[in-house]
This record gives C-alpha cells, structure tokens and sequence, in this order.
C-alpha cells in the first residue's frame, strides 16, 4: 500500500485520559488524518497540521503526579513548532485537553492548579503563535467517574455536590474528542485561544453544584 502524502498529519501526546485518547485517535483517522501518537515530548520528523495534547487530567485517580500539563504544553510546542505547517499551508492547530476543575473544586485544589495553569498557557501560546498561522484551543471535559462520585455526598466539610451533566447522559469519550476534531478543522481556523466546555452543562454550575 502506497503512502498517501495529502494526509494531514496529528501529533497526539497522550499522557494519561486512556479512553479519550483512543477516541481522539479513531476519530482523526476517521477524518483522514495522518496521525503520529506518542507519550513523550518529540520531534515528529515531518511537517504537522495538528497537534491533541492529553495530559492525563480527566483521569478519576487525581492529578498527574509527574506531569506539569502547563509545562509540558509550552515544552511541546517549542519542540513541534520548526515542523508546524506555515501559514500559506493553511497553518496549524493546537488543542489541549483539560479538566472542568479548573473552575475550582474543594476537594480537589491540585488538579484545578493544574486545570486553571493550562488554560492560562492555551491562551498565551495562542497569542504568541496567531501570527505564524497557529490555532492553540482548549477543550475541557469532566473526571470520567464524576456520577459516581456525585453519588457518595457533598465535598468534605462542604454542601457542594460533584458537578455532573445537565444533559442527563454522562460526557463520553466520543464527546471529548468530536470537540477537538472541530478545533482541528479547517473551518476553525479563525478560532483561537477559545475555552469549549464539552461537559453537558456541568461547568455552568462552577463551584455551586448543590
């Protein structure tokens, strides 16, 4: 079977968020995306048009323990930046994946620093890079147990619930990376530095989930 070398090509780095990443992965492919998956920070070798970063906050075991989302997005972009497709290319897009509790949650400060740090970071690289023709969005999603954890109480020393879904049907992985698909395509182009909540309403209630 031949390469076929009009395939846009994905970097996925996927450092945790297991399910999402195997739905972002069968969805740009789907899509007739070119897509290169790795754990680590990479030169790609080629020229890239997307770039799907998955820290690993949407895991229901906590925070990254040896992941600094923030870091780690400024870290992978300096490293794909030479091999972003230029601007008369069409450019390049840049999406993170994030957590809701970067609105804050009580029982959870941890994550929601490193929630709240990488949204901040998607906003400068997307200023940094809109010149060069460099989309850098951020879709942000819920823990992938929030129901069960809605289940067992309030917060400790708290009356604010875990916050679920208005919708009723909890957020699936599907959700999560038909989200990142949009900003991937074409047709976002002239959208950048922009925070979608794919959570089913849930971060409308911010802290206030009673």
């Amino acid at each position: 079977m031949t390469e076929n070398h009009d395939l846009r090509t994905a970097l996925v780095l996927s450092q945790g968020d297991d399910a999402a990443t195997d739905a972002v992965l069968r969805t740009l492919e789907h899509d007739g995306w070119r897509v290169i998956r790795t754990a680590q920070i990479t030169d790609p070798g080629c020229t890239v048009h997307g770039v799907v970063y998955l820290p690993g906050l949407l895991s229901s075991g906590g925070y990254p323990q040896k992941v600094e989302p923030a870091v780690s997005l400024v870290e992978l972009m300096e490293a794909v930046q030479p091999r972003l497709a230029h601007r008369l290319e069409g450019g390049a897009r840049v999406v993170a994946v994030g957590s809701r509790d970067w609105l804050g949650w009580p029982s959870r400060p941890l994550v929601a620093a490193q929630s709240a740090a990488l949204v901040a970071t998607v906003r400068s690289l997307a200023l940094a890079h809109g010149q060069a023709g460099v989309t850098v969005n951020a879709v942000i999603g819920l823990l992938v147990d929030a129901a069960e954890r809605r289940d067992i109480g309030p917060a400790r020393d708290t009356h604010l619930y875990e916050p679920v879904p208005l919708t009723g049907a909890p957020v699936a992985a599907e959700d999560i990376a038909a989200s990142v698909a949009f900003f991937l395509d074409d047709r976002s182009g002239y959208i950048t530095g922009q925070i979608l909540h794919c959570c089913g309403g849930a971060s409308l209630l911010s802290s206030l989930s009673a």
